[in-house]
This record gives structure tokens, C-alpha cells and sequence, in this order.
């Protein structure tokens, strides 16, 4: 008696309560609701959410039957679609993946996923282009080719692309013509080496994958970016924008980090002393540092300096060589340049630390400069550091704040 008066409790709730809680479960849970009374037996086939994963069915079962399970689902399905997403491991390019964005394309998506798990790249369809109502987009294992007609998703509020294959000009086309853009995300694509970013209402973005030179121009409201090269920029390749030009277009940022080669591939022309600019509203820094490259090292004191209201910083320490030294007259110029006070920083956490002088100089810099810091974690490289000795000379340096912390981790954790 109890289920049944839950049942009927769950019957009469407002629709859009009911597409909520579909929404959450996997689309075979979804379907499995039109055995639960008659007045369930055909609910599911308005659900405007519909998911395919993993969870649809065994994945021994393979991508022909998670095919059949799609088009069965589509071909009775009434009513609108607002959100399409599939990502299986089992899914490959296929012509019945064209056969559901032309599907789609009168229902008025505004949310469509489409992950292809296997090597081979689908070649998008070109009404994927005329998905006129669309606010959120991924696209992960595909080629993409914009048709000439295209004038941009005048909706689109979120963009991931990660590991397709497009052109400069696709890529320009597909940022530059979304005016509502506020989250990009971009994971190792295969094609373009330049993208100009000129979206005034982007408030996310990451970038991961192989150097590409980007160009930002009006980013005023970027308030979160993640860069990282997987490797250093090609000698002889393109790139126009640089150290100064870079962060000199996004003054608004409140969170940045830097990994991988990125700080190098920038590093083209002399490091300035001082930028022309500072970053008031950054509270979190956190870069990836090879202490060997002077260059490096001099644009993270760079950013450092120009970021008076940091509240956190994490520096990953890394080499190529286990016992490169940076010579005596650079570490001069490292020290000359280390003069700022960090009044808000209160956390800061150095990782793969082996006790190298040029280290030794940013921790002493940091400690010696920031008079509210709370803690400093750092965790050591798993060989070659005595802890005892080092614990012994890090407790030596001058602190600005009473009750600054230092928290030396055990490497093996």
C-alpha cells in the first residue's frame, strides 16, 4: 500500500519536476520507469533529456547494440529534445550518428555531446551547424568542417572541443561568431596553430594539449584560465603574441595556471622588469616553473610582482637535468628583480622541491614578503633531499608573518 501511494505521489508531481529527476537517471533506467503502472507506460517517451553511456547496457554488448538502443529510443520518442548526449566507450563513427543530428536538428536542442570513444574521427554532419537554439556544445573524436553558410551559434554559452580535427579557419569561425560565449575548453585538437580570442563575455577558459599561438584581444571578463603545452613552441613557429601582449588581455582574471611548456613558448622577446599593468583582481596563481630556464624564472617574478592581492600560489618545480645549476649571475638578476610585498597571500604550496639555490631564493623571497602568509606546504622530489638538513635551513629564514607555517610533506604520499 505504501509503494502504491509513493507511485501515485510520484505521478502527480509537475512535469518539470519529473523531467528533473529523469535527467538524472541513465536513459535505460529512464525507459525501465514504463513498467511501473499504465500511467508510466509511455512518460518516457517525452523525456526531453535523453543520455547514452556506459550505463544504457553491458559494454560487452558492444556499439551495434547501443545503436539499435538509440534509434529505438528516437524513433518512438514525442515531444521536444533539449538535451542530446551520447559518450560511450563503445560508440564508433557511423552513418546512423548523422542520422541523429539531422534528427535533432528540427527539435530545437539547445544541449548536444557527442564523445566518439574510438580512434577513427566521425565527420560532422553540416546541419549539426543549424542548430539554431543551442547554449551548450561538445564534441570529442570528430572532424569538423564548418559550411560556408554558417554565421555562428548565436546562443552557444559553452564550447568543448577535445581531440578533433579542424582547421584555423573552422576554429576562428566557431569562437569568434558565438557573441554569448562564456566557457571555452579546448583538449588536444588536431589542425589549428593560431586562435584569436575576442569573446568580451568569456568567463572560462582552458587550453591542454600541443603549443598553439594564441592571440587574446578582449577577454574583459575572463575571470578563470588554464593553460598548458604539452611542448615548447617550434622554432620556426608562428607566434604573435608576446609575454607582455599575452597577459596584458586579461586584467579581469581572478584564477590562472600555467603548466607544461606553456611559460616557455612564450618567453620570445626580453622579460620586462616590471609589467605595464597589474592584476588586481587575481587571488590563485599556480605555473609550472623549470628552474633552468632564467627566462622562466624571471616572467614567474614577473606575474608575481604584478599581482598585489594574491591569496594563494603554487609553483611546480621541474628540470631536465638532476644536477643543472643556474649560474651565479643569473641568480643575481633572479635576486634583484624579487622586491614586491604580497599583503593577502596566505597559502602557498612548491612541489618536486630539491633544495636548489634558486629555490631556496623564492622561498626566502616569498616568506621575507608576505606579512599574513598561513602556510607554506611544500613537498620534495622523492630522491635526493636530506630533510633534516633542509627543514633546518628553511627554519632559518626570515618571516614577515608570526604565525607563517612551514609544512614540509612527506614525498612518498
Amino acid at each position: 500500500m505504501a509503494s502504491c501511494s509513493t507511485l501515485d505521489m510520484l505521478s502527480n508531481l509537475p512535469e518539470n519536476i519529473l523531467e528533473n529527476i529523469f535527467s538524472r537517471m541513465s536513459m535505460r533506467s529512464v525507459v525501465r520507469t514504463s513498467v511501473l503502472s499504465t500511467k508510466w507506460r509511455y512518460k518516457w517517451i517525452s523525456v526531453p533529456h535523453l543520455t547514452f553511456n556506459d550505463n544504457c547496457m553491458p559494454v560487452s554488448r558492444g556499439h551495434d547494440i547501443l545503436v539499435k538502443i538509440v534509434n529505438h529510443v528516437l524513433l518512438l520518442h514525442r515531444g521536444p529534445v533539449v538535451t542530446f548526449r551520447i559518450a560511450s566507450s563503445q560508440l564508433q563513427t557511423c552513418s546512423d550518428i548523422d542520422s541523429w543530428i539531422l534528427y535533432l536538428s528540427f527539435h530545437s536542442v539547445k544541449e548536444f555531446k557527442l564523445q566518439i570513444s574510438q580512434s577513427k574521427r566521425h565527420n560532422l554532419p553540416q546541419c549539426l551547424f543549424s542548430y539554431g537554439q543551442l547554449t551548450h556544445l561538445i564534441l570529442n573524436g570528430c572532424i569538423i568542417v564548418h559550411p560556408v553558410t554558417f554565421k555562428g551559434f548565436s546562443c552557444l554559452k559553452s564550447l568543448l572541443l577535445e581531440k578533433v580535427t579542424l582547421s584555423n579557419a573552422t576554429l576562428e569561425i566557431l569562437v569568434s561568431t558565438c557573441p554569448q560565449l562564456e566557457r571555452l575548453t579546448l583538449i588536444d585538437i588536431d589542425g589549428p596553430s593560431h586562435i584569436e580570442l575576442n569573446n568580451p563575455k568569456l568567463k572560462f577558459l582552458y587550453i591542454f594539449g600541443n603549443f598553439i599561438d594564441i592571440c587574446l584581444k578582449d577577454l574583459s571578463t575572463l575571470d578563470s584560465a588554464n593553460f598548458c603545452a604539452t611542448n615548447a613552441a617550434h622554432a620556426d613557429q608562428q607566434r604573435t603574441c608576446n609575454f607582455t601582449n599575452f597577459f596584458g588581455s586579461i586584467l579581469s582574471i581572478q584564477k590562472l595556471v600555467i603548466r607544461g611548456c606553456f611559460l616557455q613558448s612564450l618567453a620570445i622577446d626580453d622579460v620586462p622588469r616590471r609589467l605595464p599593468f597589474t592584476y588586481d583582481h587575481m587571488k590563485s596563481l599556480s605555473f609550472t616553473l623549470n628552474e633552468e630556464d632564467m627566462k622562466e624564472i624571471l616572467i614567474a617574478i614577473c606575474l608575481l610582482k604584478s599581482s598585489p592581492n594574491l591569496q594563494e600560489v603554487e609553483i611546480l618545480l621541474w628540470r631536465s637535468k638532476e644536477s643543472a645549476i643556474v649560474p651565479v649571475m643569473d641568480l643575481q638578476e633572479a635576486r634583484d628583480q624579487m622586491k614586491c610585498t604580497f599583503n593577502k597571500l596566505r597559502v602557498v604550496k612548491i612541489s618536486k622541491f630539491l633544495g636548489r639555490e634558486i629555490e631556496l631564493e623564492f622561498i626566502k623571497f616569498i616568506l621575507a614578503n608576505s606579512p599574513v602568509l598561513e602556510t607554506m606546504n611544500i613537498s620534495p622530489a622523492t630522491n635526493g633531499v636530506d630533510e633534516v638538513l633542509m627543514l633546518k635551513e628553511l627554519l632559518r629564514f626570515k618571516r614577515a608573518s608570526p604565525q607563517a607555517e612551514i609544512v614540509y610533506l612527506d614525498p612518498k604520499i
